[in-house]
């Protein structure tokens, strides 16, 4: 898969240098796949390290915290990674307006942390297994907050990626440095959150400037009235965003109260970070497509970069499904051999993130249904609560069944998406 990810990144390379047309696009996509190239460098440098210091039962708790970043993330953001952007991009030529977008989002995002700390606090201190790890999770509330307020929704609105890729790849240096010099023992792992902390609290500062310098962009307060207007406004992506969180980072929560004790946990979060790894193939190209689209509707060309990079996708994921156990051993360690049997469960997953998020925001804004990519991600999250409850009843939760009704879920979101994009088609003068 790391090979694979080189032909991507040098592929995309090669065009941007040769092409003149789409230039844009191509140079946020590459870049946006140095950020993801990035990530699993730092990745695979930093994992094999992690798991073989924490163990499985450490490694399943700081898994377990984890998860709750991602809730706390999704909160904090609000969807305004997409409402903002798309702000910023149709103003980006007026100042005054980027100002007022800037100072808006970071003031909505300070309120809502406030809001979130004060139920945190309430809920965890009312749960005794939360409240036993209540340091760590705090650690990870507070992780989630500053990595909020870095306002790559800005850089995303005037297609500009070079920043994101420059601060993603100082955060994971500085992460990376900080775990080989402290992490030397299993309850270090709260280390792991503090150091995530530090890189992206200088990345912030470095991102502040920069604002200012190369873009004259200034913090003014734009009022109340436009600040609900931005919450007002991102409200549907903000609620498709949780949609999507609680059949995703809910079964690694579910698994941890299910067992509380042993490796099950720490063997699903192995499995999970390495389908994490690979999902990342398809942000950047969806990232980068959300903007471009925008501007220039070219539908056509989201379906040819779609159909090209899921081919590479299907060939690196059948690749890791027949060296599963070796690759497993290798990452993780001979405590992990476990986690094979998990991994090629959640393959398929791997081939359905890329189709999904394609067909979601980047193609259906454009046409007016935005809606429906909402739609889709609350349709499977109804799926996902359902088979819940039904495999608690069953007495079956185990970390394969709730990948395979995962992967059911998605596919029933990868479905409404493309049902939707047709009748776009069919409803349009579009030329696919």
């Amino acid at each position: 898969m790391f090979v694979c990810y080189n032909r991507i990144l040098l592929t995309l390379y090669i065009i941007v240098m040769q092409s003149k047309q789409s230039n844009i696009l191509l140079k946020n996509t590459f870049f946006l796949y140095l950020i993801t190239f990035s990530n699993y460098l730092f990745g695979l440098i930093t994992l094999p390290y992690e798991t073989r210091i924490l163990g499985p039962e450490f490694f399943g708790k700081l898994g377990f915290a984890a998860s709750f970043y991602t809730y706390f993330f999704v909160f904090l953001d609000f969807g305004f990674i997409l409402s903002a952007t798309k702000r910023v991009s149709e103003n980006r030529n007026n100042i005054n307006e980027i100002n007022k977008i800037v100072t808006g989002v970071a003031i909505s995002k300070f309120i809502l942390f406030l809001i979130l700390l004060v139920v945190f606090s309430i809920i965890t201190l009312s749960i005794d297994f939360l409240r036993q790890n209540f340091v760590i999770l705090f650690l990870y509330l507070v992780y989630a907050g500053v990595v909020s307020l870095i306002p790559d929704f800005f850089y995303r609105g005037i297609e500009k990626m070079k920043m994101v890729t420059f601060r993603t790849v100082l955060v994971r240096f500085v992460f990376t440095i900080l775990i080989f010099i402290f992490l030397k023992k299993p309850n270090h792992y709260y280390l792991i959150p503090i150091f995530n902390i530090i890189g992206n609290a200088i990345a912030l500062l470095w991102i502040i400037v920069d604002l200012k310098l190369s873009y004259q962009v200034k913090f003014v307060f734009p009022g109340w009235r436009y600040i609900k207007c931005l919450i007002e406004e991102s409200i549907q992506y903000f609620l498709s965003r949780v949609a999507s969180t609680i059949y995703s980072a809910t079964n690694t929560i579910i698994l941890g109260f299910v067992y509380p004790i042993g490796n099950t946990v720490g063997f699903y979060s192995s499995a999970d970070k390495i389908r994490g790894l690979a999902s990342q193939a398809a942000a950047p190209i969806s990232d980068s497509f959300y903007s471009y689209m925008l501007r220039t509707r070219n539908h056509k060309k989201l379906i040819r970069i779609t159909i090209l990079l899921e081919g590479m996708i299907i060939v690196a994921g059948s690749i890791l499904w027949l060296y599963s156990a070796e690759f497993c051993v290798f990452v993780f360690g001979k405590e992990y051999i476990g986690v094979a049997p998990i991994l090629r469960t959640m393959i398929p997953l791997l081939f359905l993130t890329l189709p999904v998020y394609m067909f979601g925001f980047p193609a259906l804004s454009p046409m007016g249904l935005a809606k429906w990519a909402n739609y889709s991600v609350v349709f499977a999250m109804c799926s996902q609560i359902i088979g819940l409850i039904v495999l608690y009843l069953l007495d079956n939760i185990t970390p394969i069944s709730i990948i395979i009704l995962t992967t059911i879920s998605e596919s029933i979101c990868l479905i409404v998406r493309l049902l939707a994009f047709l009748k776009g088609f069919n409803n349009s003068d579009y030329d696919i």
